[in-house]
């Protein structure tokens, strides 16, 4: 047994000689006897070692959910242990997988989101009578789509592909260096806004590091001459987390936004779908594919910028989506958070646009909120108070985003457990 192992299994027996025993069934109960001690720790470790013979499968025994098992469990494990925090087993899975024959020009989708962070997608090509694949393969997120990020592998290159709101963009090329057979294996692993690309063919294998923002929904795009069998897998350990994020530019990670601030305070447990210009309707289909993969105990709807203008109460597709949103978490025991909307002038088109119905209905609403319109002093001519509106007239500036960032800890001091 190595000294790491070692180590984790007495410090786990010093500090749980009382062992708390729970109705809910938890990820890092291994072992399924209703306790999480130091047998789940001996039970994953002895996995690592051989593998099935432990009788336990690869999905119960990636406990973080990040597509391995490693030591990661183990300290998974160990940590909620010692912190007496554990990850709720709902037995969703934490992937979504297709697989299809694809005949020349045929394209390969997953479901359409933005959680872009700790997004893992893997994918396999393969000719169906042995001949090397002859042509170019795309695999990664958003063909045509905005916010789209994607590699076009060809037989001497890699690029990276990227959308903007009009054209694809290429952003890097590199010589691969592989003679590549019959078959195609593709892996894309992103922490945060980095990407691992790794592709092997034959016993042979390249690798590159590059900056990686995709959204969408995840494909494979066969542009060979020739039909390959293709399966496509996208995953992401986030859905374990106790809070989920869905909204729109707001939510990005620039210093003139509120995330950027937590994510200083290291406050980052969380899964984030985001993406700019998203509408309710829209963010309330991708809350729907999120819940295929988990549950959260919270959810923050942080949508109605993008949505039309209020005049007589609150947008009525706003307001439609926001209700059925509510109703999902309601049915999944799910605790919603929504939030207040600052009204905006926007600047580019010398032009008022009102939330404030939408503001009005939330404060009354009964659900727990986010005051942001409160914290950036959102009047009813479209301004703020001073240095907290950006020149456009819809963004804070760094000055509001800290402001924003200090009334979602006040009014959701969840966020800042570090679990």
């Amino acid at each position: 047994m190595s000294t790491f192992f070692k180590y984790l299994i007495v410090l786990t027996a010093i500090v749980c000689a009382t062992v708390v025993h729970a109705d809910d069934v938890f990820r890092e109960d291994v072992n399924a006897d209703s306790v999480v001690n130091t047998a789940d720790v001996v039970c994953i470790y002895d996995y690592i070692l051989n593998g099935k013979a432990s009788g336990l499968t690869a999905e119960a025994a990636d406990v973080n959910g990040d597509d391995e098992v490693n030591s990661a469990d183990v300290v998974r494990i160990y940590n909620s242990i010692v912190s007496g925090q554990r990850i709720i087993n709902d037995f969703k899975p934490l992937s979504e997988t297709a697989a299809d024959t694809l005949p020349a020009g045929d394209i390969l989708r997953l479901s359409e989101h933005y959680v872009r962070e700790n997004s893992r997608i893997h994918a396999t090509v393969h000719t169906l009578d042995g001949t090397p694949i002859s042509g170019t393969v795309y695999v990664g997120r958003g063909y045509e789509a905005w916010y789209g990020t994607y590699l076009k592998i060809t037989r001497d290159t890699v690029q990276i592909l990227r959308r903007s709101e009009t054209e694809e963009i290429v952003d890097r090329t590199r010589v691969h260096g592989l003679d590549i057979t019959d078959s195609l294996a593709v892996s894309i692993c992103c922490d945060e806004a980095i990407g691992q690309i790794t592709l092997s063919t034959g016993g042979q294998t390249f690798t590159m590091k590059c900056s990686w923002n995709g959204g969408s929904a995840p494909f494979v795009l066969n542009d060979t001459r020739q039909a390959v069998f293709t399966e496509l897998r996208y995953s992401n350990p986030d859905y374990l987390h106790d809070i989920w994020l869905f909204g729109d530019s707001y939510l990005t990670r620039s210093v003139n936004r509120w995330v950027y601030y937590l994510r200083e305070r290291g406050y980052t447990h969380w899964l984030a779908d985001r993406c700019a210009a998203v509408t309710a309707e829209k963010a309330l289909r991708y809350f729907k594919v999120s819940l295929r993969h988990g549950t959260p105990r919270y959810a923050l709807w942080l949508v109605g910028l993008n949505d039309t203008g209020d005049y007589d109460g609150p947008s009525r597709r706003w307001l439609t989506a926001t209700k059925e949103f509510l109703a999902l978490c309601e049915a999944n025991g799910i605790t919603p958070v929504l939030q207040t909307i600052p009204n905006t002038y926007i600047t580019s088109l010398g032009r008022l646009k009102l939330h404030q119905g939408k503001t009005d209905w939330v404060r009354s609403s009964g659900y727990r909120y986010i005051d942001l319109a409160a914290a950036v002093g959102s009047q009813p001519d479209g301004y703020w108070a001073e240095g907290m509106q950006g020149p456009d007239g819809i963004h804070p500036t760094p000055a509001g985003a800290q402001a924003m960032a200090e009334q979602v800890l006040k009014d959701f001091p969840e966020i800042a457990d570090k679990q």
